[in-house]
């Protein structure tokens, strides 16, 4: 029988394609396409190597493709009315955010 061997990649070689994703200036997501990569194993290899070189006494690096947002719920006036935020995302995919 001839079974296809799943295409296995070291580390260093998933670091260079990160880099390549990186100085592309595209998206992980076009990249992966544009590479047949699953996105999901993109990601998961870039966050290993990611934590791979931070050290225990640094504080990790924020990921520069996301976003974070913080708000402060406990000092918020009771007397506002609820926000509801909804955005509409390609492939049918709604995401709701609520106080």
């Amino acid at each position: 029988m001839n079974q296809k061997q799943p295409n296995r990649r070291t580390s260093e070689q998933w670091q260079g394609l990160i880099d390549q994703q990186r100085e592309s200036g595209i998206s992980q997501k076009a990249f992966c396409l544009s590479r047949n990569i699953c996105l999901s194993t993109f990601t998961l290899w870039k966050r290993k190597l990611r934590q791979a070189t931070e050290s225990p006494d640094q504080p990790a690096q924020p990921d520069p493709d996301w976003f974070e947002f913080k708000t402060d719920f406990h000092n918020t006036p009771s007397d506002l009315p609820p926000w509801e935020i909804e955005l509409e995302l390609p492939g049918g995919v709604t995401l709701r955010m609520r106080r």
